[in-house]
């Protein structure tokens, strides 16, 4: 039987795969049927009625067993084990798809009036800052400095990131270029963004330092690289699950090196209301977004950050007007010394916007005087 129940289980989670290409999802998806806490759907079968999820298909189907009763049951038992809402919502989702493919029927309808999930509540997070990011920056190795500042000016995701190869990397641009293929977006669909000035420096030093890269020479030869890649092959959760891919290993990594380097600072290390760090990955591409959506505006943020909609939208937007846009964002995405940035950048804006208007009095006194306009005014 056992044997059977993992063929299952395992035939049911290449189907997740299939849809999704995402192991995170594979990954809680097979949680939520067991897991080491024993709060997985098979150990609450186990636990409650002394069967296996293919037992109680067999049995409800017989009319023995009401699933909406039992998916009921499974939320108050995840309840009790104090999970998040937005975990238990996560796990009955799973289960109610295990459910189906094991030949059961689940009325959409049925679930909402009969089983309650408890509200997610919505605790406000601390956001991100430059001062923090510098921080964070001045205390962490270059590796760490070069991986926050990419994500912090470029908007991807962490699981992005890690598969990065060189050959996405386009250095002859400016702003520098970073383009996604399709395959190692959470959306499975390519896009364009861009990296700073300040993070393409440092990504140059890392590239040189840890991969023998050479701006001077042909490095066609480490195209295929992963820029953030490294064998994995001695990590002892590698070795405990060898199918887990490379990438997955990679920013389980860069998470716990920025989790070790922000506990080593008391500062730093604080929590939101919801227990979530204040400093992480996500929260990055969180920063990306409302600076490039205050400077350049919603929709060309939403755009980079991959949101679909908004990618659809910018789909004409040419390459030379991205590139525009982006070098108006670059001074409010510079990290290092960004005050000084910032005050040129209000400096030269004022000083713009008052000879524009010493050229509009210009404009309006020769009209005036029925003085005729030179053509350089008028350009």
């Amino acid at each position: 039987m056992q044997e059977l129940l993992m063929q299952k289980a395992e035939a049911f989670l290449d189907s997740v795969f299939i849809m999704s290409h995402s192991y995170s999802t594979v990954s809680s998806y097979r949680l939520a049927i067991s897991n080491k806490n024993k709060t997985g759907f098979r150990d609450f079968l186990q636990q409650r009625y002394s069967i296996c999820e293919l037992e109680f298909a067999e049995q409800t189907q017989q009319e023995k067993f009401d699933i909406y009763v039992i998916l009921r049951d499974y939320v108050i038992f995840l309840d009790k084990n104090n999970y998040k809402p937005k975990t238990i919502t996560s796990r009955l989702a799973a289960i109610k798809g295990y459910m189906r493919f094991l030949g059961l029927k689940i009325y959409a309808e049925d679930c909402k009036h009969i089983i309650r999930v408890p509200k997610n509540i919505q605790e406000p997070e601390a956001a991100l800052t430059k001062e923090i990011i510098l921080r964070v920056l001045r205390n962490a190795p270059p590796r760490l400095q070069t991986v926050i500042l990419v994500l912090s000016s470029s908007g991807m995701r962490i699981g992005e990131l890690v598969q990065l190869k060189l050959s996405d990397v386009d250095f002859t641009t400016t702003p520098t270029t970073v383009r996604l293929p399709a395959k190692i977006t959470k959306t499975r669909s390519a896009r364009e963004t861009f990296i700073t000035a300040e993070a393409t420096n440092s990504l140059k030093d890392y590239l040189s330092r840890f991969l023998k890269w050479d701006e001077k020479k042909d490095n066609s030869h480490l195209d295929d690289v992963l820029i953030f890649g490294r064998d994995y092959s001695s990590n002892r959760k590698r070795k405990e699950n060898p199918r887990q891919p490379a990438h997955l290993v990679a920013e389980g990594l860069l998470m716990r090196q920025l989790k070790y380097y922000l506990e080593k600072i008391p500062d730093l290390n604080r929590t939101n209301p919801n227990g979530i760090r204040v400093i992480h990955y996500h929260a990055l591409r969180k920063f990306f977004r409302t600076t490039v959506g205050n400077a350049s505006g919603r929709d060309f943020a939403e755009a980079l950050i991959g949101h679909q909609f908004y990618m659809n939208t910018y789909y004409q937007l040419n390459d030379e007007k991205k590139r525009e846009m982006y070098l108006e964002v670059e001074p409010y995405l510079t990290i290092s010394d960004f005050e000084a940035v910032e005050k040129n950048v209000k400096i030269l804006s004022t000083k713009y916007q008052n000879l524009e208007n010493k050229v509009d009095d210009l404009m309006q006194y020769l009209r005036t005087n029925s003085i005729e306009v030179p053509d350089f005014l008028l350009r």
